[in-house]
């Protein structure tokens, strides 16, 4: 049994803030939360920013599991005998995003690697600016002096390193962290060798429903960095690799391990896919499941296991449950 519990307050004073519902959604291609609330409409003054516009951070504590988000200005929504202010937020990193973060130019003047380059987007005069790069899954490869090259916002700097080698970022709950994730840790044509992080039997799934699409059956493709970088060609292992993805160009594949990465991302999405969507409690057992996380999903004698593509978490005033979507493969792929 699970007693649920969600609370809201704003951190600068720690004024709690009754709310009627709070609903909070992460995906692999979204790099902070989104964040959406309603309370009531005596809330007003709880959630409105101070004289200087400065953003509202709020906490959200829901079955003992924290987040934090910067919310934008509220709305409301008022009848006769009621009122209702409507919330919408993103994670601290909004902070690294426009209108917040003003657009610069980014370079390597030096010889650096992938994680250097991250750690250094996130410098201001070569000063940190207070965010730090926890988890880095990819391989790291070698980035010559010059070759990296970005004009816009800290957050588009950063996704332009991660995203050469098929990698996307995923931000900590309350921390100024960001961990950065492999699209794919394995090949799909692999996964049946993964010992999953999580199983949910279907008891313990509320709803359940499951989309098919067929993508091109891809075996091979070619991966090019540009004038100082590399060419390679990434194959499917146990085929004869005679069906060729578009080429992929990139600056930063300045390396074989950038080629393998980045080619194992594009031959992986392909053939049949199943979208898995899951509806479950927040359990204790689990916790909150986030993207990038093998689930195995058993389903009237039925095994699927995929990899979390998003996770969404919704806390009412009777009921809190987090809804998981699965990538699946099922061959061939």
């Amino acid at each position: 049994m699970t007693v649920n519990s969600a609370v809201l307050i704003r951190v600068d004073t720690g004024q709690m803030i009754p709310t009627y519902a709070m609903s909070m959604t992460l995906d692999v291609d979204s790099w902070t939360w989104g964040f959406s609330a309603s309370v009531p409409g005596a809330a007003l003054p709880f959630v409105l920013s101070n004289t200087h516009g400065d953003p509202v951070v709020v906490q959200a504590t829901i079955n003992g599991l924290d987040f934090r988000f910067a919310l934008s200005p509220p709305a409301r929504d008022r009848s006769f005998i009621s009122s209702t202010i409507r919330l919408q937020g993103r994670g601290l990193g909004a902070e690294l995003d426009a209108p917040n973060s003003a657009v610069r130019t980014f370079g390597n003047t030096e010889n650096r690697n992938a994680r250097q380059l991250l750690d250094d987007i996130l410098t201001l005069n070569n000063v940190p600016i207070g965010w730090d790069i926890g988890i880095f899954d990819p391989l790291d490869w070698a980035v010559p002096a010059g070759v990296f090259s970005h004009t816009g916002t800290y957050i588009s700097a950063l996704n332009a390193v991660v995203g050469a080698v098929g990698g996307y970022i995923q931000p900590h709950n309350t921390d100024r962290t960001l961990d950065v994730r492999l699209r794919y840790p394995k090949p799909a044509w692999e996964w049946s060798t993964v010992t999953p992080d999580f199983e949910i039997p279907d008891a313990v799934a509320s709803q359940e429903g499951i989309e098919w699409v067929d993508k091109p059956l891809y075996n091979r493709v070619y991966v090019s960095g540009q004038e100082r970088g590399v060419l390679g060609r990434y194959t499917r292992s146990g085929t004869a690799g005679d069906l060729l993805a578009p080429e992929v160009i990139d600056p930063l594949i300045t390396h074989a391990d950038a080629v393998r990465q980045r080619g194992r991302t594009i031959i992986s999405d392909t053939g049949r896919v199943a979208t898995v969507t899951i509806k479950l409690p927040l359990l204790a057992e689990t916790g909150l499941i986030k993207p990038g996380a093998f689930v195995r999903y058993l389903e009237n004698g039925n095994e699927h296991l995929g990899l979390t593509r998003s996770v969404s978490l919704n806390a009412g005033l009777s009921d809190t449950y987090q809804t998981l979507t699965l990538e699946t493969h099922v061959e061939p792929v």
